[in-house]
């Protein structure tokens, strides 16, 4: 008996998180558990996550989660408020973070492969209040993102019928969502998979379809070449609105922290994630860009139903679609829109859900959210979390819903944009760790190190933060309006202090202390290449750069 624990002790030290291979898995038909029965914190047996993502799932669910209603809706409110010109800054500076974003997250995703990423991340390497506070705003930020998407199924659905009440629709969207996610973990991942997938068909339909309204396509087209922006000022409210497209930019393409969530379930993050990294973000800022550009040339930023239109009416790529006459396209989108939607709850549940269950199981929370089931589902997280989003969901369908919805919906983008300054903070302490303890983390054969770096934090951290300081000056003076407005103000700024709040709080209770680099953990939640590990890597890497390169656009899972 002593013999076995003393096995037992040697195999948790060597590190909490294990792995079967992935032939193992596919022969027995299970999929390989993440071994959290301790962890620095002390907590005791909490059940266990299973590693039951794979490249393929990784890699189009990345780019698909980049790809919303932000890309077709809002922007043409950054048209409105900022002009093309700003509307270019905006975006090209919101897709480099997220180029720069993956890459730190990955570098610390290989490193420490844990479901917690970012509330992790800021526990280990700053403070845990710096942790509790955004582990706080990022529950609640991805919570309301869950009733949004009701909102939007409620709207695109108006395109057929409005017989319906508004609370059958917000019915609907949570009997997928809560159904989805009480199904196993695999599932949720094909069916974010097969969403995703339809977000890039969606995508490249739009992409040659603009270029064909540019070239004058349709009955009613004419020749695009730049007339708006030699016609109307380019630039409107100058930095405020700049900003202001940065945080329409950061709505569309979330903060990210999902992809280092679901590393912390994938099957081999060590491959898997730099793969994702280097296809996805190049994607992202491409496609994304490419459609930014063609809605400058398509629509006049002065277009009044970029200002009266709701929903998909006011989206300038469905303006551009109807000036040019074309009538089929708008309702293949409308139609997409409206599978989209219906799913759309999975993702900002299935992250709510893992941010508090990570909060639980470090000690911030009750320790009964920690739990997770035997197929790897935190049961208690879910349920609290769902009761919360049934709540935010059905406050649409009251008369004040839209006024009081606009004050949760206002958290997401700003928390975005301070996960972004809080993941540049984490990376440098991770460094600073690994210099002053010596540390061999980064070296080896297969380690991944985040390019760009130190200019990649270094960028990001200071570039989010100036956008939360020009987003903070256009909320005492809101682009349009005169008068200093408190609502105004909340309305736009509400994360900001929401987050503060819950640090300093946090802070002041449990006085926490700052981690010293030298005593920072860099042990526990590390995932050592073992040698089959190795073996797979070399495989892969043996392969000529052509199988390589296809296995990106195939997103194979060898």
């Amino acid at each position: 008996m002593q013999e076995d624990k003393m096995m037992e002790s040697k195999e948790i030290s060597a590190g909490p998180i294990t792995e079967v291979s992935s032939q193992e898995d596919d022969k027995v038909g299970t999929v390989s558990p993440i071994d959290e029965t301790t962890n620095r914190h002390g907590e005791g047996y909490m059940g266990q996550y299973r590693r039951t993502f794979r490249s393929r799932h990784i890699q189009i669910v990345t780019l698909g989660s980049n790809i919303g209603s932000g890309l077709f809706i809002s922007t043409g409110k950054a048209l409105r408020n900022a002009g093309p010109g700003n509307m270019i800054i905006g975006y090209t500076t919101v897709m480099t973070m997220v180029v720069v974003t993956l890459q730190l997250l990955t570098e610390l995703t290989v490193a420490f492969p844990v479901s917690g990423s970012l509330i992790d991340y800021a526990d280990r390497f700053v403070d845990p209040a710096l942790a509790f506070g955004m582990g706080f705003g990022e529950w609640l930020a991805w919570t309301t993102v869950l009733a949004s998407e009701g909102a939007a199924f409620q709207v695109i659905i108006q395109y057929w019928t409005d017989a319906v009440p508004v609370a059958v629709w917000m019915t609907l969207i949570i009997i997928i969502t809560f159904g989805i996610h009480a199904c196993p973990n695999r599932v949720f991942a094909e069916v974010q998979y097969a969403v995703a997938v339809l977000k890039v068909i969606m995508l490249l339909i739009m992409v040659f379809t603009c270029c064909a309204m540019i070239a004058g396509a349709g009955p009613t087209g004419t020749v695009h070449n730049g007339q708006y922006w030699r016609e109307l000022p380019p630039f409107l409210h100058n930095v405020k609105g700049t900003c202001l497209c940065a945080i329409y930019a950061i709505w569309g393409v979330g903060d990210q922290v999902y992809v280092g969530i679901m590393g912390g379930e994938t099957k081999n993050p060590r491959h898997t994630m730099p793969r994702a990294v280097k296809s996805v973000g190049v994607r992202v800022f491409f496609f994304f860009m490419l459609i930014v550009i063609f809605i400058t040339f398509l629509v006049p930023e002065n277009d009044p139903r970029l200002l009266g239109g709701s929903g998909l009416s006011a989206s300038p790529l469905v303006i551009a679609l109807n000036d040019a006459g074309i009538n089929v396209v708008p309702q293949i989108l409308n139609a997409i829109f409206l599978v989209i939607s219906a799913t759309g709850g999975l993702e900002p549940l299935y992250i709510a859900s893992r941010v508090m269950r990570h909060m639980a199981l470090s000690g911030q929370l009750p320790k009964k959210l920690a739990q997770v089931d035997s197929k790897g589902r935190p049961t208690w997280a879910l349920f609290v979390t769902s009761i919360f989003t049934i709540a935010f969901t059905y406050i649409n369908c009251s008369n004040t819903g839209a006024v009081v919805f606009s004050w949760f919906s206002s958290v997401s983008s700003t928390i975005f944009m301070i996960a972004w300054v809080v993941l540049a903070i984490c990376s440098v302490r991770f460094h600073a760790a690994i210099k002053a303890q010596k540390s061999t983390l980064l070296e080896g054969k297969y380690a991944y190190r985040a390019m760009f770096w130190p200019a990649g934090p270094v960028f990001l951290g200071v570039t989010a933060f100036l956008v939360l300081v020009g987003l903070f000056a256009e909320a005492l003076y809101p682009v349009g309006g005169t008068n200093l407005s408190a609502y105004d103000f909340f309305e736009t700024y509400l994360g900001v202090p929401l987050v503060l709040v819950a640090i300093v709080g946090y802070k002041l209770i449990f006085r926490t202390k700052f981690r010293r680099a030298s005593e920072i953990d860099l042990v526990s939640g590390h995932r050592p290449l073992t040698e089959e590990d190795e073996h797979f890597l070399d495989q892969y890497y043996a392969q000529p750069m052509w199988k390589r390169v296809w296995s990106y656009v195939t997103t194979s899972d060898k």
